[in-house]
C-alpha cells in the first residue's frame, strides 16, 4: 500500500507506529530513570499531590526558563502522537495530560526526580500544542480536498 492509499484509509505505516512507541519509551526513560544531576533538594513536600505547591509563588518562580521550555518541547511529539492515533477528540487532549500527571506521581518516591506542578504545566502546554498542530494540518487537508479551486491551483 502506497502513502496516498494509507492516507485515505487512515492507517499509519509501521515505521510511524514504531517511531511513536520509541518516542514514548524515550520520554518515560528521560522522566523516570535516575537523573544525572542531584535533584531531590528541589522537591517540595508532597510534590504535585500537595495542593499548596500549586499556589505557592516559589513553585512558579524557581527553576530555569530553559528547563520549562525543554519540558514543553519534550511533550509536543506526545501531542502529535495523541492527535494522530487517538479518537475521540477529548481523548486526544486528556491522554497526554493523564500521562504527565502519571509521570509526576511516579516521580514522587524517586530520589533523583522532582514532582513539580511546573512540569505538568509545561508538559501540558507542549502536548496541547502537538494536538493543535495535528488538528490544523487535518483541517487544512480537508479544506484542500473539498475545495476544487484550491486543489486545481496546486
Amino acid at each position: 500500500m502506497d502513502a496516498a492509499a494509507r492516507a485515505t484509509t487512515g492507517r499509519a505505516p509501521r515505521i510511524l507506529i514504531a517511531i511513536s512507541i520509541a518516542y514514548l519509551v524515550l520520554v518515560l526513560a528521560v522522566t523516570l530513570l535516575p537523573a544525572p544531576w542531584p535533584a531531590s533538594e528541589f522537591e517540595s513536600p508532597g510534590g504535585v499531590l500537595n495542593l499548596a505547591n500549586w499556589f505557592a509563588a516559589e513553585t512558579w518562580t524557581r527553576g530555569s526558563s530553559a528547563e520549562f521550555a525543554l519540558n514543553v518541547l519534550l511533550f509536543v511529539p506526545i501531542g502529535l502522537i495523541a492527535g494522530h492515533y487517538l479518537r475521540p477528540w477529548w481523548l486526544r487532549v486528556l491522554a497526554p495530560i493523564a500521562l504527565t500527571f502519571a509521570i509526576e506521581i511516579i516521580q514522587l518516591p524517586l530520589p533523583d526526580r522532582v514532582s513539580d506542578p511546573r512540569d505538568i504545566a509545561a508538559n501540558t502546554i507542549g502536548a496541547l500544542a502537538g494536538v493543535l498542530l495535528v488538528w490544523i494540518v487535518r483541517a487544512f487537508r480537508r479544506d484542500r480536498a473539498t475545495d476544487p479551486d484550491r486543489a486545481a491551483v496546486h
